[in-house]
């Protein structure tokens, strides 16, 4: 391991994400009890229709949910001044929790209408109170004593005549009274729940402002987590698209976005917009029913080989099913739908869960922090569940519990990131290394290509010189003639100098071959070859033509300068070839030659035929001498 890896900047990339984390976790934390307890009001049970607030219960808890036992009048729509007069005919009915009846019958009955009545008694000094009026399904009138305060949708003892509304608003209550009562007439035909869902929450009126604007506050932050998310990971996707983990994360943190516009405290935003009561319904549903095989397709990408891919194609399939019975079927049977669906999804999160335990055994990249991140949003989830079935009073949560998943999901992230810049340092301390050795190999091999090359001239002049040059004599043979006689007729048309050839051939020299021996015969060639170097000029050129015939070229020479340069080298060759033959042997070494000139556009054929039948010529006139 090399020093750099323990540099400042080394280790603050190692330890940032590690710290970030910490903190952000133990903020979530923070976070989370806020909104799941400080921020939730205390439940107070009525009995038979009453209610006693003290003083002390608002000092201790700021707002007090009305739960307990209301009045009610089903299938009737009563008006708040004719309520004292019809108390003995009513039945009592939970304040919360939706439309449910003591009479086993009237549990069964979903659509109707019907009115809820409850006395809030008062014992409190100089307190000024305001309601928050909870989300109520599906239309309603609310009334404090005789004055109608607030509605939502259009009530009406008919299906014809009514109209699904939502209005969740802030009342301010009556001051400095003993008691005030509560008329609520609703009616539900457009939804599988009916009547009061969440407790009727009273309070002083800057702490149910306050709560509001904290529960609005949470969402608007929730919202620009998700806004912002959905943007990075978008990015992301557009930098490398093959990469398919950012998209799939990208659209889930979408649909929780959708979704979290849905909320109740959210609804004036949704009416600004224009969105109506089947809208909103639908996607709300909606957004929660296609959340999960989101979630389920990112963590497939994510943990490919930990999942089964059989199990999931039938998980998308229930959840396809579902959702389009949410999309084609009316308001009023959706939520018959709901129940089944929040097993199935936590059933979902389990295997979800165990898939991401077995990535961990096999120690995959990002499967720990998001096993904690699945642990938030599965606790969460759960407790919306129990939260919505009026079991536990904590608020909904399950979007905090996404924000967790998304920290985790940036903590994997920030340790992808810096496992690429650590392999991106050892690639280039490699790459330096490799370079570092590519030089050095680089100057061998141009030492060696230097070497090589040098070798390789030598090489061509050896194979030239085989190619040009005859290897008994030494001096050219045809192959080399070709390059000089080019100069030859070069200059004969340039400059009209004369040029001349010599072909010598020595007499009887197959007797010699046959008395000597052939080792004879080549070394008087070899001798001879001497000879006519040593006696012609340097621009002349010698050239062993084949056998016992050798050709002069005799650049600048006209034709009687070559018969007596032809003369004087036959003699030359006479005298000095004679210490060749033994004394007591009687043979004399003679050469006979034929001299032409150039001639301008002749080829070299027909000076060669002029000078061999020259000859041709000597031999006949009895050998040893020079024709023309």
């Amino acid at each position: 391991m090399t020093l750099s890896k323990f540099s400042p900047t080394n280790l603050l990339q190692r330890c940032f994400p590690a710290a970030f984390f910490c903190i952000a976790m133990l903020a979530f934390f923070l976070f989370a009890f806020h909104f799941a307890v400080t921020l939730q009001s205390t439940l107070k049970q009525a009995d038979d229709g009453q209610i006693l607030l003290h003083s002390d219960d608002f000092l201790q808890q700021k707002t007090i949910g009305l739960d307990g036992q209301w009045y009610f009048f089903p299938s009737q729509l009563v008006d708040p001044q004719n309520v004292e007069g019809l108390l003995k005919g009513a039945t009592t009915i939970k304040g919360s929790g939706g439309w449910k009846f003591d009479s086993q019958d009237m549990q069964k009955q979903v659509e109707g209408y019907g009115t809820y009545y409850l006395k809030v008694n008062l014992d409190t000094q100089d307190i000024n109170l305001a309601m928050q009026i909870p989300y109520i399904e599906t239309a309603y009138n609310l009334y404090i004593d005789n004055r109608l305060v607030a509605s939502g949708g259009v009530v009406s003892a008919s299906v014809n005549g009514a109209e699904p509304g939502f209005n969740s608003s802030i009342i301010t209550l009556p001051q400095n009274v003993d008691a005030f009562t509560i008329t609520l007439q609703v009616s539900n035909y457009h939804s599988a729940w009916g009547g009061i869902w969440l407790p009727f929450v009273v309070g002083e009126v800057d702490a149910i402002y306050s709560e509001r604007q904290a529960l609005v506050a949470l969402s608007v932050f929730i919202i620009g987590v998700l806004a912002v998310t959905v943007a990075f990971y978008l990015i992301q996707y557009y930098l490398r698209p093959s990469d398919k983990i950012p998209l799939a994360f990208a659209c889930f943190c979408f649909i929780l976005f959708l979704r979290e516009f849905t909320a109740e405290h959210m609804h004036f935003a949704l009416a600004f917009l224009g969105f109506g009561h089947a809208l909103v319904v639908k996607l709300n549903y909606l957004s929660f029913y296609i959340a999960l095989p989101a979630v389920i397709y990112f963590m497939q990408l994510c943990f490919r080989h930990s999942f089964n891919s059989k199990l999931l194609r039938v998980l998308y399939g229930v959840s396809i099913i579902y959702s389009l019975f949410v999309l084609f079927s009316p308001t009023r049977y959706i939520g018959l739908s709901l129940t089944s669906y929040q097993i199935f999804a936590l059933l979902t999160f389990i295997y979800i869960l165990n898939g991401l335990i077995m990535a961990a055994r096999a120690k995959q990249l990002g499967a720990n922090m998001m096993i904690l991140g699945g642990m938030f949003v599965i606790v969460f989830a759960i407790n919306d569940m129990l939260h919505a079935n009026g079991i536990i009073n904590t608020g909904r949560l399950i979007n905090i519990g996404i924000v967790a998943l998304i920290i985790c999901q940036s903590y994997i992230i920030n340790k992808r990131f810096n496992n690429i810049i650590t392999d991106n340092e050892s690639l280039t301390e490699q790459l330096q290394q490799h370079n570092a050795d590519l030089e050095a190999l680089g100057a061998q091999l141009e030492i060696k290509v230097e070497q090589r090359t040098t070798q390789l001239k030598l090489v061509n002049k050896e194979l030239k010189n085989l190619v040009n040059i005859d290897s008994l004599t030494g001096v050219l043979n045809r192959e080399g003639l070709q390059q000089h006689l080019k100069s030859a007729y070069e200059r004969l048309r340039r400059s009209h100098e004369p040029s001349s050839i010599i072909l010598f051939d020595f007499d009887h020299f197959k007797r010699i071959n046959d008395t000597f021996g052939h080792d004879a015969g080549d070394k008087i060639l070899v001798s001879g070859a001497k000879v006519i170097q040593n006696f012609i000029r340097e621009q002349d050129k010698l050239i062993r033509w084949g056998g016992e015939e050798f050709l002069v070229l005799l650049p600048d020479t006209e034709l009687n300068g070559a018969e007596y340069i032809g003369n004087k080298l036959r003699r030359a060759i006479s005298e000095q070839l004679a210490d060749e033959i033994p004394n007591n042997v009687s043979v004399e070494i003679t050469v006979t030659g034929g001299v032409s000139e150039f001639r301008r556009d002749e080829t070299f054929e027909v000076l060669f035929k002029r000078a061999d039948n020259a000859l041709y010529k000597g031999k006949k006139a009895g050998r040893n001498c020079i024709r023309s």
